[in-house]
C-alpha cells in the first residue's frame, strides 16, 4: 500500500538542523513513505529548507514542494515526479487564523483553513470537507526537539490531484511555521 492508497495518512517530523524529513505510515503504523528535504546544504543554512519531495514506499516521487522566493504572500509550487506543476499553495492575509488557498490546475481551487492556535485544520472545495488535519506533538520528548506529528484523513473518493494539492498544503502550512518561527 501507499501514499495515495489510503484516506488516513500520519506525517511524523524528523528535523535535523539542515532538514525538515518526515516518516509517512498508515494509522496501522506501517511506512507508505517519506518526506526529504533536498537542495543543497548551503543553499539551506542561508536560506532555511525550501524544498521537499514526498516519496512513495517503493521510491516513486509523487511529488516536490517548492518554497518560490518571493516578496509579499507565501507561494509555494507542487510539483508532479517531472517538475510539472500541479498546483500552487497561496498564503492568505487572515486575523485569527490560518488560510492557504490550493489552486489545483486540473481541478477546483481548494482551502486550507484552521485555528489561531494551529492545531485543527479543515480543507474545503465545491464539493464541501475535502480532508482534516490535525497536528500534535508525538511525545513529551518530541515536542522538545520540535518535533510535529501530522494526521491528514481525506474524505472518501477525493480525487488523485486534490489529495496531492492538499498533502502540498500540509507541508507547505508546516514551512510557514518554521519561517514564522525564525522571524519571530
Amino acid at each position: 500500500m501507499g501514499i495515495l492508497d489510503t484516506d488516513a495518512i500520519v506525517l511524523d517530523q524528523v528535523r535535523s538542523f539542515l532538514s525538515n524529513d518526515f516518516a509517512i505510515h498508515d494509522l496501522a503504523g506501517t511506512a507508505i513513505g517519506r518526506i526529504v528535504t533536498e537542495g543543497s546544504a548551503g543553499a539551506r543554512m542561508l536560506m532555511g529548507n525550501r524544498q521537499l519531495a514526498v516519496v512513495d514506499t517503493d521510491g516513486t516521487l509523487l511529488v516536490r514542494v517548492v518554497d518560490t522566493p518571493d516578496l509579499g504572500l507565501d507561494r509555494f509550487q507542487v510539483q508532479d515526479g517531472q517538475g510539472g506543476v500541479i498546483a500552487q499553495v497561496v498564503k492568505e492575509f487572515t486575523f485569527f487564523t490560518k488560510a492557504l488557498r490550493i489552486e489545483c490546475w486540473t481541478g477546483p481551487q481548494l482551502r486550507l483553513e484552521g485555528s489561531m492556535w494551529d492545531r485543527e485544520f479543515t480543507v474545503t472545495g465545491p464539493g464541501g470537507l475535502a480532508a482534516t488535519a490535525s497536528r500534535h506533538w508525538p511525545g513529551v520528548a518530541q515536542a522538545f526537539l520540535g518535533r510535529e506529528r501530522y494526521v491528514l484523513g481525506f474524505s472518501p473518493q477525493v480525487p488523485v490531484p486534490e489529495k496531492l494539492g492538499t498533502i502540498g498544503a500540509v507541508i507547505a502550512l508546516d514551512l510557514i511555521r518554521a519561517k514564522e518561527r525564525n522571524d519571530g
